[in-house]
């Protein structure tokens, strides 16, 4: 066990901790949205994600993912899982808009959009991702009292070359990766409020079309940002979501400026 990779575990947990908790925080200050909007992204989120999608994409991804063992097959189950992910996220956040709004009569407005956004952003992180970091560096820290081989003959886990593997990797980790992931937190909250705008547009103008580009945006950052990161490194991989990220910023920023929305 490494200090230095053990610090990075706790920053990394600090980040995806504080930062959507703080924007939430800020921007509630700053616009005054009621705080129904944000518990309704997170519910949402929950609903359609972290208790429907998660499992089954585990599921999915266990029993046939295992057998796409080409490259281009591998691409394709991506693509596939992306796309059905993006689908069920995105109709839960209008199906929130369509019912959970309506029921309480909230408006339709870019102050009450991104403060939906934040509900799913933060749900997102703090209980999914923080979670797993927080779950991964404890077993980090207790794998490095133990030595391995022996944990694993008292384990009787010998013939488990998958688990051996995972304890492995889990020791292996280095500094830098707990700090990817909290890096990628930051760049995510800016997607997640970008979709929830596309998708209350659609709503508020009856254009399916900001649904399908909110699908599509969607899909290619799930496609996009992990191919990458496969194929050309965290590097690489994060740059373009960067990128994104500003695009995700540019589209909250447009969409604020209409001045029928935010009138309603």
């Amino acid at each position: 066990m490494r200090t230095g990779t053990t610090i990075a575990f706790i920053v990394s947990l600090l980040i995806q901790v504080s930062y959507p908790l703080a924007v939430t925080l800020l921007f509630r200050r700053a616009q005054r949205p009621p705080w129904a909007v944000f518990i309704y992204g997170a519910l949402v989120y929950a609903l359609f994600q972290l208790f429907t999608w998660l499992p089954l994409s585990v599921y999915l991804d266990a029993t046939l993912g295992a057998r796409m063992t080409s490259q281009g097959a591998a691409f394709f189950w991506l693509l596939a899982l992306a796309g059905i992910g993006a689908l069920l996220e995105e109709g839960g956040r209008w199906l929130g808009y369509r019912f959970l709004f309506r029921r309480d009569k909230i408006k339709l407005t870019w102050r009450n959009g991104v403060m939906y956004g934040l509900g799913h952003g933060a749900v997102e992180t703090l209980l999914l991702f923080a979670g797993l970091t927080f779950v991964t560096m404890l077993a980090y820290i207790l794998l490095g009292q133990f030595d391995l081989d022996g944990l694993v003959t008292s384990l009787g886990a010998e013939g488990s070359p998958a688990l051996i593997k995972a304890l492995r990797s889990i020791l292996d980790m280095t500094w830098d990766q707990p700090l990817v992931v909290a890096m990628e937190r930051l760049l995510a909250l800016p997607h997640q409020v970008a979709w929830s705008l596309m998708v209350m547009t659609s709503l508020f103008y009856r254009r399916k079309r900001w649904f399908a580009l909110a699908l599509a945006y969607h899909t290619s950052i799930a496609v996009l940002v992990p191919s990458l990161a496969s194929l050309a490194g965290f590097a690489v991989a994060e740059g373009v979501n960067l990128l994104f990220a500003l695009f995700s910023l540019w589209i909250i920023s447009r969409l604020r400026e209409a001045p029928t929305l935010e009138a309603a």
